[in-house]
């Protein structure tokens, strides 16, 4: 295809994409928090997995712990 008919085809997409903009509204994503998570390899906080730091785990949990990690934490 010659070069001329691209670049025409190429400024008929981009102007095709400017018309949908104008009726389709495309949210903008919320900024990321500045903090961060407190501990990112976890669930996020409110999570229904998430643990509770203030109650300790139970035998059946530390038991379970040692057997996915080999005992090492």
């Amino acid at each position: 295809m010659p070069l001329f008919v691209l670049r025409r085809l190429t400024g008929l997409w981009e102007a095709l994409i400017a018309f949908g903009h104008l009726w389709v509204h495309i949210p903008v994503p919320p900024p990321a928090d500045p903090t961060g998570p407190a501990d990112p390899t976890g669930p996020a906080p409110g999570h229904p997995e998430r643990l509770c730091p203030d109650v300790p785990p139970t035998d059946r949990e530390r038991a379970l712990w040692n057997d996915l990690t080999g005992g090492t934490r």
